[in-house]
C-alpha cells in the first residue's frame, strides 16, 4: 500500500509538471480563440499573462498589438509592434502593422538628416559590438608599441624606413579604430527605447515640475532614453530635441 502511494505521488507530480509546461500554449490557443470571435478584451487579458509570466515570443507580441489596435489603443499597438520588432527585426507582418499603426500617432517628427560621413561612421561601427573594437584598439596599440620598439632598436636604415612606415599605418588605423570604439559604445549606450502612453505630456527642461516646458508629445510617439533621475526620464526624439519627462508617462520597448 506504501509503495502504492508512492506511485501515484510521484505519477502526480510528473502530471502536474507536465501541466504546468503546457500552460502557456493553452492559454496562448485560448487568447487566439478569443480573439478570433472577436472578443479582444479577453485576448489582451490572456496575452498579458503571458507576457507576465515571461512566456513571451514574436508571436504573442504581434497578436497583443494587433488586439490592441483593434480596441483602438493605438499606443500600446505600437509598443508591442515594437517589442516583436524587437525580437525578430525582419518580421514583415509587425514591421507593416507598426506601420499603419504609427499613422495614428499625432506627433509626425522628422528625422535630422544625417551628414554622410557621420552616417557611414554609424554604420562600420555597428557592425562588431563595442567590446571588439575596444579588443581591436588594444591590439593596435600593442603593435604601435612593438613598431615603435623596432624602430628604436633597429640596426639598418631599411628597418627604420620600415618600422616608421608600420607605426604611422598602425597609428592611422588606431585613430580610425578609436573613433570607431568611441561611436559603437555611444550607440550601446542607447539601449533604450519607450513609447509615450499618456494621452498628451510637455517635455522639462529639467527634471522636475517646475522646469520649462521645452516641447509637446502625444500618445505612441516613439522616444530614445538616454538618463533617469528619481522618476524622471531624459529622452530624445526623433529630431534631436532632448528634454525630461516622468517616468509613469512612457513605456520601455
Amino acid at each position: 500500500m506504501k509503495n502504492f502511494l508512492i506511485i501515484i505521488s510521484f505519477l502526480s507530480v510528473i502530471s502536474s509538471g507536465m501541466a504546468s509546461k503546457n500552460e502557456p500554449l493553452l492559454i496562448y490557443h485560448d487568447a487566439n480563440i478569443a480573439y478570433q470571435k472577436l472578443n479582444y478584451d479577453s485576448a489582451i487579458v490572456l496575452y498579458e499573462k503571458l507576457v507576465i509570466a515571461n512566456t513571451i515570443s514574436t508571436e504573442v507580441y504581434y497578436n497583443l498589438g494587433n488586439a490592441y489596435f483593434k480596441k483602438g489603443d493605438f499606443a500600446k499597438a505600437i509598443l508591442n509592434y515594437e517589442r516583436a520588432k524587437k525580437l525578430d527585426a525582419d518580421d514583415d507582418d509587425a514591421n507593416f502593422n507598426l506601420k499603419i499603426a504609427s499613422l495614428k500617432v499625432v506627433d509626425k517628427i522628422e528625422n535630422v538628416p544625417e551628414i554622410f560621413y557621420k552616417r557611414w561612421i554609424n554604420q562600420i561601427s555597428v557592425i562588431v559590438g563595442p567590446d571588439t573594437w575596444s579588443t581591436i584598439l588594444i591590439t593596435m596599440i600593442w603593435l604601435l608599441f612593438g613598431a615603435a620598439a623596432l624602430y628604436i632598436f633597429g640596426q639598418t636604415v631599411s628597418a627604420k624606413k620600415i618600422s616608421f612606415v608600420l607605426i604611422v599605418s598602425i597609428f592611422s588605423l588606431s585613430c580610425i579604430t578609436g573613433l570607431m570604439a568611441s561611436r559603437s559604445h555611444a550607440i550601446a549606450s542607447i539601449d533604450e527605447h519607450a513609447i509615450i502612453m499618456a494621452s498628451s505630456v510637455y517635455v522639462k527642461s529639467s527634471p522636475d515640475l517646475k522646469g520649462n516646458d521645452l516641447f509637446i508629445l502625444h500618445e505612441g510617439t516613439k522616444i530614445d532614453v538616454l538618463d533617469e533621475l528619481n522618476a524622471w526620464k531624459k529622452i530624445r526624439i526623433a529630431n534631436g530635441s532632448i528634454g525630461w519627462i516622468r517616468s509613469e508617462d512612457i513605456e520601455i520597448i
